[in-house]
């Protein structure tokens, strides 16, 4: 029988809270493994949420430093000296841009023959001291790349400039987050949510994610709606943070931090809105599990590919119309027939089961 091939797969993480880790594992548990199978080099100093499941179907984790420039030395060191230890690598597909020029740079000196380079975000960082770092690894992780990947067009725009590139969509497990009746109340009940108005975000705890509006814009919710609650999900540098200002609103009643979940697919069911006022994204892999979940959803206008209005409940609306209009919306739009349809976001490429095998016959295409 003839051996999988093995693709390494560069990422920050491999924990819940991350859309980039939900991509990359739906295609993993739905990909022919038979035929394709996936290693992992992580960055970071958390558990691995996924690690077993990966052991488990054959695939291997691989943990290294977190990526900083500090430790760039050790980290070169030790890149090369897996190159080195593990030379059987044919593609590696790096979701870290501004980590891909060590990467590609070491990978071709032992032989790897294609460097895929995959953008996930039309922007180079949250702050201005790191887009200043990553904007000439970001131009010379392209230059390096022999084959490029977006989730978006935005996205490859952002990154690839006038390169070609093939969009492979952020498609999800649709049987997964499809509206549930029973499973809602189920859920509601298990929560403490019955007899309340739930509004749902789902994502890290961080500038890009813009949580402080969020809470600005439930804040004004609250006021109108007494039965309101707002449900954060993840984790993130900005927690403490958006705790304070929780205190500082008075709202520590009406807003939960459930924190990382592995049931986020069940938690979909139990809200009856929601909001995501990011600064920017690649797509917004929870936007699509939202509309799956037939959810009325509104987010940002800005730097959002208008590709993931999949169905009639997603709405645009720009960050700059302020807390009040984004408010406004929300009430008028409170009550709405959720319902199962799914068709929308099947036709228009976002079903895993059959995005899988694309992305299997394009790594299989390049040997």
């Amino acid at each position: 029988m003839q051996k999988s091939l093995r693709i390494l797969h560069i990422i920050p993480a491999l924990n819940y809270s991350g859309g980039m880790e939900s991509y990359v594992m739906n295609y993993y548990r739905n990909i022919d493994r038979d035929k394709v199978q996936f290693d992992f080099i992580t960055h970071t100093k958390l558990d691995c949420s996924f690690e077993n499941e990966i052991l488990q179907n054959g695939g291997r984790v691989y943990k290294f430093p977190v990526f900083s420039m500090k430790n760039m030395p050790n980290l070169l060191q030790q890149i090369e000296e897996f190159f080195l230890e593990h030379p059987g690598y044919q593609i590696i597909h790096c979701h870290m841009a501004n980590a891909a020029p060590f990467y590609f740079y070491i990978a071709k000196k032992y032989g790897v023959k294609h460097c895929i380079l995959h953008s996930h975000q039309p922007s180079a960082a949250d702050t201005i001291t790191h887009k200043l770092r990553n904007i000439p690894l970001l131009y010379l992780g392209n230059r390096m790349a022999t084959d490029r990947i977006a989730c978006s067009k935005l996205a490859g725009d952002f990154l690839f400039r006038d390169k070609p590139f093939k969009i492979i969509r952020n498609a999800i497990d649709i049987k997964n987050f499809t509206f549930n009746p029973e499973k809602r109340e189920k859920v509601r009940k298990e929560l403490g949510l019955a007899n309340h108005f739930v509004i749902g975000h789902i994502g890290r705890l961080t500038a890009q994610k813009n949580q402080l509006f969020l809470l600005d814009v439930f804040n004004e919710i609250s006021s109108r709606i007494p039965n309101a609650l707002l449900i954060l999900v993840g984790g993130g540098e900005d927690e403490d943070r958006l705790r304070k200002r929780v205190e500082e609103l008075q709202l520590k009643a009406k807003v939960k931090f459930l924190g990382i979940r592995s049931d986020v697919n069940d938690l979909y069911q139990a809200f009856d809105f929601f909001l995501f006022p990011s600064l920017y994204e690649g797509l917004g892999i929870v936007l699509v599990e939202a509309q799956c979940a037939g959810l009325e959803v509104l987010t940002s206008r800005e730097n959002i590919p208008q590709e993931v209005k999949l169905t009639n409940h997603l709405s645009f609306m720009s960050l700059k119309k302020g807390y009040q209009c984004w408010a406004q919306f929300v009430v008028e739009h409170a009550k709405y027939k959720r319902y199962q349809d799914v068709s929308g976001i099947i036709e228009k490429g976002y079903d895993i089961t059959r995005e899988a095998v694309k992305l299997e016959e394009y790594y299989l295409s390049l040997t």
